[in-house]
């Protein structure tokens, strides 16, 4: 078993990786640049949740009279927020400390890179820098946006996800550039919280890797609430003033707002780490190459989340963390299965995805049948006067093997859990059929999806 493992990063992944050693009896040495919750609790994922929780409820204050309630107020409070994010990031922080702590997991705060293949040197925030020898390593260093130089963020007229943090107020108007996940649920936060907003993306589209109709679905509604949106040609620079923000587009067009908030893509964050002194490639800017254990091509290097690449997301970082973590130390474990971690987007409607879409599915050599539900046909969705969206679930035709989901609707993110684990179990369409899950419910959704008939796309 491997005594000593160093865990790089105080992310989803690297906590979640540190915790799972420590449980599988190893000695932990947790590091990151931040306390533990990492960017992901002090500057990104924490920060937009909250700012995206914040829209929600303003949604639902905004059916308060359909629902039978009196009206409730509406008014943003930016000042509100940004207390809230603050308060939320330092007891999330807290929290995860303990966790670790109660595993028996040291924590290092500060830069961490290899001198060689089994040691790191650590630079803190005061003092002297650290030497820290380690039988194993696991790399969770999350990543780190993408920003060309003439779209870079200055804080202030022009933002970006860590800067959420720090706005103390709203703007009249914004221009969001960028059409991914990070763009997407800002678009629809800024817009339900009351903001102009411009969203332009490039030649790729809205959500790329999700599949059309569900995407569809999400457009309806953000143009229904006076989102402006922009496809098929890439912003090329946004410029600020006292005036506010002029971003132009790579064939001239110019649109102009109070602010702009940039969101075209992240890296994985290993540059500085010097992975070349442990014997990894000098190249990795699409993050570090792992096995099913997150082993990378030197053996007792593994990794874990953004920094093993696409995609970006933190459940997925922290199954491979927890993963890494307990095989590392010598625990018996699965491999990752990419197929069964959810894709979300926290818009409203929401939009997950887990598996292989249909097209996919034929790719890969299936014979496909599709079965889809409306959120029509859930009384929970109707006590709650939300009743857009569906769910699919796409299956082998010939033994039922279910192979994939996606969703579009009220916590459309909750409802295709189930679907992950028949995926984990090769479950078949009969198996989540015989399901019935509380009544009335959106969790019901899923299961009735397996008993509704063939949708006419199995035939498409």
């Amino acid at each position: 078993m491997t005594t000593h493992i160093a865990v790089i990063g105080s992310g989803p992944a690297g906590v979640m990786a540190a915790q799972a050693a420590a449980d599988a009896g190893a000695t932990v040495t947790l590091i990151g640049a931040e306390p533990p919750g990492g960017r992901a609790g002090w500057h990104s994922l924490l920060p937009s949740k909250v700012m995206l929780t914040a829209a929600d409820s303003l949604g639902l204050a905004q059916r308060f009279q359909k629902l039978g309630l009196s009206e409730a107020d509406q008014t943003p409070d930016s000042a509100a927020m940004v207390q809230r994010i603050r308060s939320l990031s330092q007891a999330w922080s807290e929290r995860l400390t303990a966790d670790v702590t109660q595993e028996g997991v040291q924590f290092l705060r500060g830069q961490a890179a290899f001198q060689s293949e089994r040691r790191l040197i650590i630079t803190p925030p005061e003092g002297d820098p650290i030497e820290l020898e380690a039988d194993a390593f696991i790399v969770a260093s999350g990543s780190v946006p993408i920003f060309p130089p003439q779209l870079k963020p200055n804080g202030k007229q022009i933002i970006a996800p860590r800067f959420v943090g720090k706005l103390d107020h709203l703007p009249k108007s914004i221009i969001v550039v960028g059409g991914g996940v990070t763009g997407t649920e800002f678009t629809y936060a800024f817009n339900r919280l009351g903001v102009e907003v411009t969203w332009l993306v490039d030649q790729f589209g809205v959500l790329p890797p999700f599949e059309r109709d569900v995407v569809d679905v999400l457009m309806e509604e953000l143009t229904g609430r006076n989102v402006v949106c922009h496809q098929g040609v890439a912003a090329e620079s946004a410029v600020a003033d006292d005036s506010g923000v002029t971003v132009t587009l790579q064939n001239g067009q110019i649109f102009n707002a109070d602010m702009a908030f940039i969101a075209i893509g992240r890296r994985p964050d290993v540059a500085g780490l010097n992975l070349a002194a442990a014997g990894l490639p000098e190249d990795l800017r699409q993050g570090i190459s792992v096995d099913g254990y997150g082993r990378s091509t030197v053996a007792h290097i593994y990794a874990a989340g953004d920094a093993s690449g696409m995609p970006m997301t933190a459940n997925k970082a922290m199954a491979q963390g927890w993963i890494a973590g307990r095989h590392v130390a010598g625990a018996s474990v699965a491999p990752y299965r990419s197929e069964t971690v959810v894709e979300a987007v926290y818009t409203e409607p929401q939009v997950a995805q887990v598996g292989l879409s249909k097209i996919e599915a034929r790719e890969a050599g299936h014979a496909v049948q599709v079965r889809h539900l409306d959120y029509g046909a859930n009384l929970k969705a109707m006590l709650m006067d939300d009743t857009v969206g569906f769910v699919k679930l796409v299956a082998d035709a010939d033994d039922g093997t279910v192979l994939g989901a996606s969703a579009v609707g009220d916590h459309a993110t909750d409802t295709l859990a189930a679907i992950a684990l028949g995926i984990g179990l090769k479950a078949k369409l009969s198996d989540i059929a015989s399901l019935f899950a509380a009544h009335p419910g959106l969790s019901e959704l899923a299961f009735a999806a397996a008993r509704a008939s063939k949708s006419l796309e199995s035939s498409l």
